[in-house]
């Protein structure tokens, strides 16, 4: 690997380190043990810092309040964690039958960070100092330091929420498309653009450096609709900064070209207009105020572009109207990208982008869902069943061999044990690689330090850099969070390489029952979800094409945008059912190769279709021949049978999707209309070099379809 690669791999982990959230968490867990050993009660001292690890181990993400909230609900898991891991100390097989329980529980309601587990596991396994409710209000107050730590203004500032900070983007959007109206409304005119578009850059700031705490200490892969609505917003300020500029160079002489049509800038004027108050719905909407669907965004005037055409008519030889026309053309297109990309926010907020402060958990629903899953033996009780079955029989081997600290074979499957085999091996090998290298890091430093304020400081430098690196990797993080928990439970174990071994041992045994509970119980679920899941999408893709079909006949003005959100949703789940299917133990290469043409197919004519409707093509009277080709499309796609059902012919080859008759009168209709245009000029040019844009459009949307058709045919029955 050369060096540039090298700076490039450590510039990404750099970014997606959070060193505040790994000052929180040691501070919180170093302070503890600090006063512990001050006042001569290391012990309990230990108990709080363990309460620490657990808060920040959660690492609530997302607006303020809802941090907020999420951080008092672990707070309480804790607790009351910790008080039942003090009460079934003495009773160890009480400890098996507790933390299965608590396992499949939290597996069913949707709870994917095992803290109350680990809180139990902590407490059960180490002498507690007195009685359970000592350990439930010191460890309740360990974790209450870090959250007060991570909700505390930083830098200086109370972290605004990240619905709120985009707003205030697209408020300054708005007030940037409202000094460009003005300016083209009465050239000259002062309207404070420097200072809006000042403002414009600090409220991106504003949101960036929001989203970066809104991600502080999250581990995985982030949720990408906030970046791509920042992304978004990034885009428009820039166009509406390019927009003013032309508008002021097209009225450089202080008055409108008299070679410009005064019915444009009217039009154009009204469509900025409207641009700035969708961007302040937008607004309203992001910070919580206003729902996000509430008022329908306005339309493109449709004559806009017809009169930025009139322009180009009075040219003629003057080479100032050449660049007016020019000009004007510009300014008609960045108004409508930027309408675009402003519907394209809209739906990205009407797909409940969880942003706003009112994001809230809804217990009741957690339950029914739960009680659901259980009822239908869905995939999601199946895990939990595994993964509870397994943590009890590590645990059940720990507790009748009495193996010391054996707790970290029950850790180590709760950690690693996910639904498919491959996601556990891959797990299992990353816990193996960082707590092999943490144990022996945790022997060396151990034997090196003279004293537990030693050890202690040590055990806070572990947890500065193991949460500092978590989101950049999990290898990473086992390295730095593996000796950090072990010392946590016991300063004075693994002051020898034996006791380390013996660790390493122990964490191996775990990833071995893991991967054997997800080889044997259970095992290629996934293959059962194909039929369903095909076929909602396939359901999905027709829907969309008749819509599209609908816009090209001008009975709708665009594609609807929860068709667009359903349709994404069910080509990600086909998406996410072939990966699962990918990472379970025999699986079938030929349906995983089908399923990849399925979704790519999808995808593609998923944009073919938005390309389509996105295109005003003329009106082509009742026999519109766009309409029938994206009707039959549609037909094709619905019709394509279930899975494994043989071609209608009999022969073995797939069927094909065949429209050329269609495809040939769409050729004379755009040849004809091409005449008209230059010779009556019936239709301006314009529209029939649309016409010609969706033609070839319709080429790349027949091979996806005849692509799609091939696939499902060649699927094996259910």
């Amino acid at each position: 690997m050369d060096r540039r690669a090298v700076r490039e791999r450590l510039g990404r982990a750099a970014h997606r380190s959070a060193p505040f959230h790994g000052l929180a968490a040691g501070l919180g867990i170093g302070l503890p043990l600090l006063l512990g050993h001050l006042s001569g009660q290391p012990d309990r001292g230990t108990l709080a810092a363990i309460g620490a690890f657990l808060i920040a181990l959660a690492a609530p993400t997302g607006p303020y309040a809802a941090r907020v909230r999420s951080m008092a609900g672990f707070i309480v898991l804790i607790a009351l964690g910790g008080a039942l891991g003090g009460l079934l100390a003495p009773f160890p097989w009480a400890v098996v039958v507790a933390i299965t329980v608590l396992v499949a529980g939290a597996v069913l309601l949707g709870q994917t960070k095992p803290v109350p587990e680990f809180a139990v596991l902590f407490t059960a396994t180490r002498p507690p100092p007195t009685h359970p409710l000592e350990n439930m209000v010191l460890m309740a107050l360990g974790a209450l330091c870090v959250a007060v730590i991570l909700l505390s203004p930083w830098p200086f500032r109370r972290p605004r929420p990240l619905g709120g900070a985009l707003g205030a983007v697209a408020e300054a959007v708005a007030a940037l498309l409202d000094a460009a109206a003005a300016e083209l409304r009465t050239p000259g005119a002062d309207a404070g653009w420097e200072e809006r578009r000042k403002r414009a850059a600090t409220a991106m700031r504003n949101a960036t450096t929001t989203y970066s705490l809104y991600l502080s200490g999250q581990a995985g892969a982030p949720d990408a609709q906030p970046q791509r609505l920042i992304d978004g917003f990034r885009r428009m300020i820039h166009r509406s900064v390019g927009l003013e500029a032309r508008i002021r160079a097209l009225t450089a002489g202080g008055a409108l070209p008299r070679s410009v049509p005064t019915a444009w800038r009217s039009e154009a004027v009204a469509a900025i207009g409207a641009l700035a108050a969708s961007a302040r719905r937008l607004s309203a909407g992001l910070a919580g105020t206003r729902p996000a669907t509430d008022g329908d965004p306005a339309p493109m005037p449709p004559d806009l572009a017809d009169h930025a055409e009139e322009a180009w008519r009075s040219v003629g030889d003057d080479r100032d109207g050449l660049l007016n026309a020019a000009l004007t053309e510009e300014i008609t297109r960045t108004v409508g990208r930027l309408h675009s990309a402003l519907e394209s926010a809209r739906g990205a907020l009407t797909d409940k982008v969880p942003l706003g402060p009112a994001a809230r958990a809804r217990p009741m629903a957690r339950a029914a869902e739960a009680v659901t899953a259980v009822r239908d033996r869905s995939a999601r009780f199946q895990q939990a069943a595994r993964l509870a079955f397994m943590v009890a029989l590590a645990m059940s081997i720990y507790t009748a061999l009495h193996i010391r600290h054996g707790q970290w074979m029950a850790m180590t499957v709760l950690v690693t044990l996910h639904a498919t085999y491959g996601e556990t091996r891959s797990r299992v090998g990353q816990r193996i690689t960082g707590s092999a290298a943490g144990c022996l890091i945790a022997a060396l430093v151990l034997a090196l330090t003279p004293s537990r304020p030693h050890a202690a400081l040590a055990l806070t430098l572990f947890a500065v850099v193991a949460f500092t690196l978590r989101p950049v990797g999990y290898t990473l993080w086992n390295v730095f969070a593996t000796p950090l928990s072990m010392m946590l439970m016991d300063l004075t174990a693994l002051a020898n390489w034996s006791i380390a071994l013996q660790r390493i041992l122990l964490i191996a045994a775990g990833g071995a029952i893991a991967l054997a509970g997800t080889r044997v119980l259970w095992p290629r679920q996934a293959a059962r979800e194909v039929p369903e899941r095909v076929d909602e999408l396939v359901s999905a893709c027709a829907e969309l094409t008749r819509a599209a079909a609908a816009v090209t006949e001008g009975r709708t003005a665009r594609l609807p945008v929860g068709l667009l959100i359903t349709t994404r949703k069910a080509i990600d789940g086909v998406a996410e059912l072939r990966t699962r299917m990918e990472n379970e133990p025999g699986h079938d290469s030929g349906q995983i190769e089908r399923l990849t043409t399925l979704v790519r197919a999808c995808e593609h004519i998923r944009d073919h279709l938005v390309a389509v409707a996105g295109v005003t093509a003329p009106d082509l009277g009742s026999r519109n021949p766009v309409a029938r080709i994206l009707g039959r499309t549609a037909d094709a796609v619905e019709n394509a049978g279930v899975p494994g059902t043989a071609p209608p012919d009999g022969s073995a080859s797939p069927r094909r999707f065949d429209v050329s008759g269609l495809l040939d009168d769409l050729d004379d209709r755009l040849a004809h209309e091409a005449r008209r245009s230059s010779t009556a000029r019936e239709l301006p040019d314009q529209e029939v070099r649309d016409l010609a844009a969706t033609r070839r459009i319709l080429d790349g949307l027949v091979d996806d379809v005849d692509e799609l058709v091939g696939a499902l045919s060649a699927m094996p029955p259910p």
